[in-house]
């Protein structure tokens, strides 16, 4: 411990975490499928070494998800972790680029990898000393070093890890955490456990959300679906872990103190439930609170937080825009005739069309399935959630005709 404590004691702040080299062209890639194989009891059935490689896309702005603030800790307090910064990272087909992997071969791979990190290792159990805690100073010059975002950062945005990056981790540890196999510095500020971020391309842009419902999670008597044919990882949770997804048709159960870092349940027809988590993002306060008999489709990352390892998956909902109620293009919580108007300005012009232009089914097309969603949907919303019987689709596309008439005349 003494030799531990006269080496921080001798680190200068800016330059704390110096890892030492490593010829990073000569380790290997592993896939995120490899590094998050499961035992049938859920328990990590990763067997490689480290160093290792993985490749993929940024899902999430860290402090979305977690809150970097430095907030050092001298002495030891388990489980107060101070400052903390993870970001989800998913697998994508390379295939024919620069950064294909595995030239030749068909993209293969499945998944993704959580990548944290925090600042009062100490304050864990396998520690409980205070020597093994970064320095406020050492908290910064570490997220600097990884080019992830801190209060105060001195990086311009150009510099910083967002969400839509396509990066490189290059991992000299990692555990298993709640049912997934993380990367991080196993719990420990020592930078031979250091890991680092290569931004291969900044604004790749996100994975496209792989739409799932409740019955591709859970079974009719709403326990997990596992998949005992492991480390196959073909359906169920583990199939979805760490990736992007889009839960379709399903109701909050209660919405009552709404906002940023709260739980909330979703259920479906069948009775079917899943927690979801929404992130630190001040853009829930600015969103329309959802209504509770109202069937909304939600984006988030599909993550797993149970020690058993073979159970609690739930959605983490990073911004308030994910929050999908069908037939909302103004999002304002009510789906109308300003919805309808939206939609017939847009319809049938062709693809790349977004939400907000009345694409409800997220195919980039606004086009009959789209108004079929409206009226499916029409009169939703409300302070109440509740939903009013919805005139026919000759009905609705003459009303937004009309619309979209009275707009143009007052141009």
């Amino acid at each position: 411990m003494l030799r531990r404590a006269t080496f921080q004691a001798c680190i200068v702040a800016l330059a704390a975490a110096a890892a030492p080299a490593q010829d990073w062209p000569s380790v290997a890639f592993v896939e995120h499928a490899t590094y998050q194989a499961v035992h049938t009891d859920g328990s990590s059935a990763y067997g490689g070494a480290f160093p290792i490689r993985l490749i993929g896309v940024v899902l999430n702005d860290t402090e979305d998800w977690l809150d970097p603030a430095a907030d050092y800790d001298s002495g030891v307090h388990m489980w107060e972790m101070g400052g903390e910064a993870e970001f989800y990272l998913q697998a994508v087909d390379l295939d024919g680029t620069a950064w294909d992997t595995d030239p030749g071969a068909d993209f293969a791979d499945a998944g993704g990898a959580a990548c944290w990190m925090g600042q009062n290792y100490g304050n864990h159990s396998m520690h409980g000393d205070p020597s093994f805690n970064y320095t406020d100073a050492e908290w910064r010059a570490e997220l600097d070093r990884l080019g992830l975002w801190r209060p105060g950062t001195p990086l311009a945005s150009s510099e910083l890890v967002r969400a839509g990056d396509l990066v490189e981790v290059r991992a000299r540890g990692g555990l298993p955490y709640k049912g997934k196999m993380n990367v991080n510095e196993q719990h420990d500020n020592d930078p031979a456990l250091d890991f680092e971020i290569v931004v291969l391309q900044k604004g790749h842009g996100l994975p496209e959300a792989t739409a799932v419902t409740l019955s591709d999670l859970k079974d009719a008597a709403d326990a997990f679906l596992f998949d005992d044919e492991l480390p196959t990882r073909e359906f169920g949770g583990e199939l979805h872990q760490s990736t992007r997804v889009m839960l379709t048709g399903v109701r909050f159960t209660d919405v009552t103190g709404w906002g940023a870092d709260g739980d909330f349940t979703v259920t479906d027809d069948l009775g079917r439930t899943l927690t979801v988590h929404l992130g630190l993002s001040d853009s829930f306060a600015a969103t329309a609170t959802p209504g509770v008999n109202c069937a909304y489709d939600l984006v988030g990352i599909l993550d797993q937080a149970d020690f058993a390892g073979t159970g609690g998956y739930r959605l983490l909902v990073m911004d308030g825009g994910d929050v999908y109620l069908p037939g909302d293009a103004t999002r304002d919580g009510d789906v109308d005739v300003y919805d309808l108007a939206a939609l017939a300005n847009h319809y049938g012009t062709g693809a790349g069309k977004t939400w907000e232009q009345g694409d409800f089914d997220h195919d980039g097309e606004v086009d009959v399935y789209d108004l079929a969603i409206l009226a499916n949907r029409y009169g939703a919303g409300g302070a109440g959630g509740e939903a009013v019987p919805a005139p026919s689709l000759s009905v609705l596309l003459a009303a937004g005709a009309a619309a979209l008439l009275r707009r143009r005349r007052r141009r």
